[in-house]
């Protein structure tokens, strides 16, 4: 009897100095790749950063932002933020320069349905369910309450619009029946190009809100396409926000391919780790309060960002994958902006 108490105790204290050996080198490994923070960058954010409240301030935006045909928006799906800060750029883009087609990470069909909701005096809440539905088919974690109350306050402001600037929604994804080859980004670049010479759309702006990676505007070492970097290499002037997190909760749905806690949410997928690194995010971190949204600038003149890897250098434990900048690429090759969500709420089941 004692051998085999002898023998559960050293297994025991086996086990838990591997564990705890595991959590120290992920810790020392976490703190290596973070970086501590860098003064030249704080300084150089500390002048090109506005908090954002109610509405988009447009401090950070010069004559050059404007000239940019289509502004993109990408998130790591699943946190509430990134839905008002959805809303509120399309209703200030729409206001500011007119944007009046919002290009989706949906497809035609979905796209239809929303429009007819759209267009409609009186809202068809049902229509409105169908479409987050069939978004649930697609991207699960966007699928929720706050993208239907989205969409119901865009149908609330498009009331109030003359009918040359009311909102129409492009769905430029694959629909679920296309069988062609090529990736989802190819298709998402070649039906936004048909969908402007469909509708000579040509002289249009647009502006939408997509998955993080569709939005970067050049290929990482993964040589994957993106979305925005077909785009741009078609000479379409692209301007790319990203969105990243602290200290906020994801939505998290019941899926069979990994454990989903209860409540759907969890709280360790965050730009500082431990599942998700961005290298360089301590330095907007410094910036930022506790529950709010910041933006920053990345591509003022004498940025640092213009020849550093910070903030676009992602190394993902758990969930997606790594992005590795190609060597010669610099963080604003990928995007020019960077929003900062501290303390966002997940998203939360439609009801």
């Amino acid at each position: 009897m004692k051998k085999i108490l002898k023998f559960i105790k050293i297994t025991f204290v086996s086990l838990l100095s591997i564990i705890l050996l595991f959590m120290a080198y992920l810790f020392i490994s976490n703190k290596l790749f973070l970086e501590s923070k860098d003064d030249n960058n704080v300084k150089y954010l500390a002048e090109n950063n506005v908090q954002i409240g109610a509405s988009i301030n447009e401090k950070l935006f010069d004559s050059d932002f404007y000239k940019s045909q289509v502004f993109l928006l990408g998130e790591i799906h699943g946190y509430a933020d990134n839905q008002k800060i959805d809303q509120e750029m399309l209703f200030f883009l729409n206001k500011k320069v007119g944007i009046k087609y919002y290009i989706a990470e949906m497809d035609s069909l979905t796209a239809k349905k929303l429009n007819v909701f759209l267009s409609e005096k009186q809202k068809n809440k049902a229509i409105l369910k169908e479409v987050v539905e069939s978004i649930k088919r697609r991207i699960p974690q966007q699928a929720s309450q706050e993208l239907f109350d989205k969409w119901s306050a865009v149908h609330d402001y498009n009331r109030n619009l003359a009918d040359s600037l009311k909102i129409t929604v492009i769905g430029v994804d694959k629909n679920f029946d296309d069988e062609s080859k090529g990736s989802r980004d190819e298709a998402m670049v070649s039906n936004f190009k048909n969908a402007i010479q469909k509708k000579h759309l040509e002289n249009e702006k647009f502006y939408g809100l997509f998955g993080y990676f569709h939005t970067l505007q050049k290929k990482t070492e993964s040589g994957r396409a993106t979305f925005a970097a077909g785009l741009k290499d078609s000479g379409v002037k692209v301007t790319s926000f990203v969105s990243y997190t602290i200290d906020s909760e994801m939505y998290l749905p019941k899926n069979p391919q990994f454990p989903t806690p209860k409540d759907e949410k969890v709280n360790w997928i965050n730009a500082d780790g431990p599942l998700m690194l961005v290298k360089g995010i301590n330095d907007i971190k410094e910036l930022s309060k506790p529950e709010s949204i910041t933006l920053f600038k990345l591509n003022s003149k004498n940025s640092p960002y213009l020849k550093s890897q910070n903030l676009i250098t992602v190394k993902s434990r758990a969930f997606g994958e790594n992005i590795v900048p190609l060597k010669d690429a610099s963080a604003t090759d990928y995007f020019q902006y960077v929003f900062l969500l501290r303390n966002s709420k997940a998203l939360t089941k439609l009801k």
